[in-house]
């Protein structure tokens, strides 16, 4: 038996909905169609915040990654006083140069204090209330060496406060958007005082976060150089 195409019909809170495809979208909700009926189906939907804080993980984990490797460079051992040396000592002391090279950096301090003190700011959310990254359960370790790393208070990855009480996951199950708020308030706070930053920098750029092109076209230039010299 031939059955002539239909659309799809379907009521969603009293309200007709049709659609050419046995899917459609109701408010950012995807239903799939899956088979006629004439009664009532009940659904239940809740926020995947585990999505969000998976999300807030890795923020954490790429801010303490950039924040280790800066403060790596800029309290690097110093790489002075050496007298004449073996070749094998020789290599030995380049790399402990170049290892050095941003030590003490005027520029990298500036923009280590930069992304410490933003994070440590509070954000106002749009209930009127201030919260901080402390109030999300998102801290610095109690190592002074880590210089301003963030812990996720709870989490079963942190080797430091594993044990502790996961707010950051009670508070996404409590009230999500607020949380949601803050975290992008503090990101956009941020990625603008770094930009701003940057301005005062020779690889500054109107377009993005830094000139590549022009770090691309010294690196080509100092390959050469280096060429040149060493024949």
């Amino acid at each position: 038996v031939v059955v002539a195409a239909a659309d799809s019909v379907v009521q969603v809170n009293g309200a007709t909905l049709t659609s050419s495809k046995t899917s459609l979208n109701v408010n950012g909700l995807s239903l799939d169609l899956m088979d006629v009926t004439d009664g009532e189906v009940s659904i239940t939907v809740s926020d995947d915040t585990d999505a969000v804080y998976d999300s807030i993980k890795e923020f954490v984990t790429q801010y303490n990654s950039i924040l280790k490797e800066m403060n790596t460079l800029y309290n690097a051992e110093s790489a002075r006083n050496y007298d004449v040396m073996s070749d094998e000592e020789v290599e030995k002391w380049n790399t402990k140069i170049k290892d050095s090279l941003l030590r003490r950096d005027s520029t990298l301090d500036g923009l280590i204090t930069t992304m410490r003190s933003i994070t440590g700011k509070s954000i106002t959310a749009s209930n009127g209330k201030k919260y901080s990254l402390a109030n999300l359960g998102i801290t610095t370790g109690t190592d002074y060496k880590e210089y301003g790393q963030l812990h996720i208070k709870g989490d079963e990855d942190d080797s430091v406060y594993s044990d502790s009480t996961n707010t950051l996951q009670d508070l996404l199950k409590e009230d999500p958007d607020v949380v949601a708020e803050v975290m992008a308030g503090l990101t956009n706070n941020l990625y603008d005082a770094l930009n701003e930053k940057m301005k005062s920098t020779t690889m500054s750029s109107a377009l993005t976060f830094y000139n590549d092109k022009e770090m691309t076209k010294q690196m080509t230039q100092y390959k050469k150089d280096i060429k040149s010299w060493e024949t």
